[in-house]
């Protein structure tokens, strides 16, 4: 496995992996996400230019991505998806830090991201990686407008949080 920033050929390969990756969250508060519409085309084209979205290659096979884009003094991690076949071998682990490194290298201060707050595998996975959840209270303005906006637009079962690790 090798992560690498993404190539033009591969963003239309990325919509299967998060439709995939959604499945995960059939039979949980977050049933809905299951259901969501993928990436739209246009929305990962920028970060391809910007060198802001990654894949991770499974012997030719895409098994995940990350997508990211500059928020206040962080990268921002708008999302971060692994195949279902793919989860639990180190996939998302190594999107992570291929972005954490591309963010030192930058001069970025931190990654940030938005999950949910009660999936046993996604904050749990962050705190391990050592990104700490943050009260609003210590949020930017722009950090607390993105955790705003998404605490309106995913239904209320939805249990939006911020982290950040620093760099």
């Amino acid at each position: 496995m090798s992560v690498r920033l993404a190539r033009a050929g591969d963003l239309t390969r990325i919509a299967a992996i998060e439709m995939s990756a959604g499945e995960r969250f059939r039979g949980t508060h977050m049933d809905w996400a299951a259901d969501a519409e993928p990436t739209p085309i246009d929305e990962l084209e920028p970060a391809l230019a910007r060198r802001e979205l990654w894949v991770a290659d499974d012997g030719g096979e895409l098994a995940g991505f990350l997508l990211a884009f500059p928020l206040d003094d962080a990268l921002f991690i708008r999302e971060v998806s692994v195949a279902l076949a793919y989860q639990g071998k180190g996939h998302g682990r190594a999107l992570i830090a291929a972005a954490a490194a591309h963010a030192r290298a930058e001069g970025w201060a931190a990654l940030t991201l938005t999950t949910d707050r009660l999936i046993d595998w996604n904050r749990p996975l962050y705190e391990h990686l050592g990104f700490r959840l943050l009260d609003d209270a210590e949020m930017t303005l722009e950090l607390f407008g993105r955790l705003d906006h998404e605490r309106r637009l995913f239904p209320p079962s939805a249990q939006r949080c911020a982290m950040r690790l620093s760099l």
